[in-house]
């Protein structure tokens, strides 16, 4: 229940509201180990997940076959076909980082129009909007990030954005180099030379997934 009342998708809502939501929505808790594929549809059905501890990552497969990082979630977060905003065609990936427990909620059971008008439920809709809304905005970031040319462009600007989000010139990447790389779409090597000059040419000083921004 801890858990669920940190989660976006429950904002606003009580516990009290929660735990009659539970059989109401008919939701399924599962649990997956390091490196596990998590489907996120069964058949016909989509379905909305909620992250309960763990880690998974999200990514696009690429024409050539390598994966593009779209985004990775920790302890808390909510994932899905639900939210790919992604033509059809396009192929997703949720892979399981760290050990972890998801819940499953279909997204119909959450769009369905609620017998009894529950205002938590009202809540529960309004919450998914907003994610949805959230997650058009970290796309828009990406895009942004990716229109950069250069490898620097692309670090900087995903550097400046992440310093903004923390509200200071040293921050902490969500990932690792590895998964950064796949999120700039960048080879990891050519990455890590650019790094490399910008700590020589003191722009950025660094340690581990730590940064600092110089200037």
């Amino acid at each position: 229940m801890e858990n669920l009342s940190n989660n976006a998708l429950f904002q606003n809502v009580s516990a009290e509201s929660i735990e009659k939501m539970i059989p109401c929505f008919d939701m399924k808790k599962r649990s997956f180990s390091e490196k596990d594929i998590i489907s996120t549809t069964d058949g016909k059905k989509e379905y909305v997940c909620l992250l309960l501890e763990g880690a998974v990552s999200v990514s696009r497969i690429s024409i050539d076959g390598s994966l593009d990082l779209l985004e990775y979630l920790e302890d808390t977060g909510v994932f899905g076909d639900a939210f790919a905003f992604a033509n059809r065609e396009d192929e997703f990936i949720t892979v399981c980082e760290k050990d972890c427990s998801v819940l499953f909620i279909e997204k119909s059971q959450i769009t369905k129009r609620c017998s009894n008008a529950c205002q938590h439920h009202t809540q529960v809709v309004e919450n998914m909007l907003q994610l949805m809304a959230g997650k058009v905005v970290h796309l828009t970031e990406k895009v942004d990030i990716l229109s950069h040319r250069s490898i620097r462009g692309k670090l900087m600007s995903y550097f400046r954005i992440q310093s903004t989000k923390q509200n200071n010139l040293t921050f902490e990447l969500p990932f690792s180099l590895l998964k950064l790389a796949n999120y700039l779409c960048i080879d990891r090597s050519a990455m890590m030379r650019e790094l490399k000059r910008l700590k020589e040419e003191e722009i950025i000083v660094s340690d581990g997934r730590k940064f600092t921004l110089l200037s």
